[in-house]
């Protein structure tokens, strides 16, 4: 059984999640210690997709996966810094249908100022996507 961290869900439960989260069906985020992972679970509805209401677009899951991992900086920091994406990385190996979809970031190096980043994108169990990222950490103003 894995150790999720209440204080993540509270963290963005609190304000401090962005207004467009909305747009992906967020529905809740969790902070694993055990393996030292970020959980976004997202519903997408219809209106993401192209294809006669199919296939989610792919910009919407690229979207889903740099949130996955930003927010679990900005988790990271406790909202003293912002990350902004210098690059983002995506490949794309299944579908992604309207639906519960789960999305799992990792930190892979952390510095002062530069943030390497990695996410995977889950929906039914199978793998859709996965990202890397290069982020700019930069002080928010509180």
């Amino acid at each position: 059984m894995s150790s999720t961290d209440d204080k993540s869900e509270k963290f963005l439960r609190e304000g401090n999640a962005p207004p467009f989260l909305k747009i992906f069906g967020f529905k809740s985020a969790h902070y694993n210690s055990e393996d030292d992972t970020f959980t976004c679970e997202f519903d997408a509805g219809v209106e993401l997709t192209h294809s006669n209401g199919m296939v989610v677009q792919g910009g919407f899951v690229t979207g889903m996966l740099d949130s996955c991992m930003a927010q679990f900086l900005i988790y990271r920091t406790e909202g003293t810094q912002a990350p902004l994406s210098l690059d983002i990385d995506v490949k794309f190996f299944n579908i992604c249908t309207p639906g519960p979809i789960t999305a799992i970031g990792k930190i892979i190096k952390q510095g002062k100022s530069i943030a390497f980043t990695e996410a995977s994108l889950f929906q039914n169990n199978k793998l859709i996507a996965s990202s890397t990222s290069t982020n700019k950490l930069v002080p928010l103003r509180i």
